[in-house]
C-alpha cells in the first residue's frame, strides 16, 4: 500500500472517506492525495461560454482553498508531511472523475481509491458522490474503499472476505493480506452457499491449503455460511463477527450479477451500510 486517491466534494460523505483515507495512510506509511474535480457542460454559444469560464474560475478557487485547509489540517492533526508517518498533498482538476482516477492509478501508481457512498435518503449533493464511486468501481481498474456516511470511526482490525473458491480470489486475497497486514487485522474467507449445494467439498479443501501455504503466518480463518440469499448471508455474517471491512472481488463476467440480486448501484454503493473494499478479478 504505496499511494492511496480520496476524491473529495467537501460533503459529509467525502469527509467520511477522508478519515478512513488518513487511518489507512498513517498505519501503511502511505502517500495521500486529495482529489477535487469541476466538470462543467459543453456549451454552444460564446455568451453562455464566457459565463461558464467565469463560474468555473470560481470554483476551483474556492476548490484550492478547501483543499490547502484540508492539507492543513491534516498536518497540524495527523503530523502529515512531518512525523506522523504519512504524507499528503491535493489534486484539482478541471476534468471527469472516472478519466482521471484511471490515469492516476494506471500512470502514477495509485493503489488504493476511498470514496464516500451514501444511501438514497441522502442529500442531493451527497448523492452525487455516491454516483461516482459507482462509476469508478465499474470503470476504473483499481482496489477501490467505498465508505457509507453512516460508517463508525475508522478501524481495520477484522477483515471479511467474499469467496467463491476462484482463482481470482487467490489475487484478491493478497491484496486483503497486504491491507490487514498494515493493522494486525484478522481475515475472514466466508463462502455463501445455498441450502441445495454442496458444502465443503475437495475444491474448498485445496482453496484452503493453498491459502494457508501462501500465508502461513497471517491470521486467516475460513468459514462457510448456507444462505438463501448470498448477499444477505454475507451481511449477516458480518453483522454476527463484528468486522470492520467487507471485501470482495468485482469479477468481469456476471459475478455482480450472480452476487447480488440487484445492481452493484443500489445494493453495494447507495445502500450500502458498511466499509465495501472491491477488488478487480486477476487470473
Amino acid at each position: 500500500m504505496r499511494k492511496i486517491l480520496c476524491p473529495t466534494d467537501f460533503s459529509g460523505t467525502s469527509g467520511k472517506a477522508v478519515e478512513y483515507a488518513v487511518h489507512i495512510a498513517q498505519h501503511a506509511g502511505a502517500h495521500l492525495t486529495l482529489l477535487h474535480v469541476v466538470h462543467l457542460p459543453i456549451v454552444d454559444t460564446s455568451e453562455t461560454a464566457l459565463v461558464a469560464s467565469e463560474l468555473l474560475g470560481e470554483q476551483m478557487r474556492t476548490a484550492a482553498e478547501k483543499l490547502k485547509a484540508m492539507v492543513l489540517h491534516m498536518e497540524e492533526k495527523f503530523g502529515a508531511n512531518r512525523d506522523g508517518g504519512f504524507t499528503c498533498d491535493y489534486i484539482l482538476k478541471e476534468a471527469l472523475l472516472t478519466d482521471i482516477a484511471e490515469q492516476l492509478s494506471k500512470k502514477e501508481g495509485y493503489d488504493l481509491i476511498v470514496m464516500g457512498t451514501t444511501g438514497v435518503d441522502s442529500t442531493m449533493e451527497e448523492l452525487l458522490i455516491g454516483s461516482n464511486t459507482e462509476a469508478v468501481i465499474e470503470e476504473v481498474k483499481c482496489s477501490v474503499l467505498s465508505v457509507p456516511v453512516s460508517a463508525p470511526a475508522p478501524r481495520v482490525e477484522h477483515i471479511v472476505y467474499a469467496s467463491d473458491y476462484s482463482p481470482e480470489d487467490i489475487q484478491a486475497i493478497k491484496e486483503v493480506v497486504s491491507l490487514g497486514s498494515c493493522f494486525g487485522a484478522t481475515i475472514d474467507v466466508v463462502h455463501v452457499v445455498k441450502g441445495r449445494e454442496k458444502q465443503d467439498g475437495e475444491e474448498a479443501a485445496a482453496f484452503r491449503a493453498e491459502l494457508k501455504e501462501l500465508f502461513p503466518n497471517v491470521p486467516l480463518t475460513f468459514h462457510e455460511v448456507t444462505s438463501k440469499h448470498r448477499d444477505e448471508g454475507l451481511n449477516d455474517y458480518y453483522t454476527q463477527v463484528g468486522g470492520d471491512v467487507l471485501a470482495l472481488v468485482r469479477r468481469e463476467k456476471g459475478f455482480l450479477k450472480s452476487l447480488f440480486s440487484q445492481s452493484l448501484a443500489e445494493r453495494m454503493t447507495y445502500q450500502a451500510k458498511v466499509p465495501l473494499l472491491v477488488l478487480h478479478g486477476k487470473k
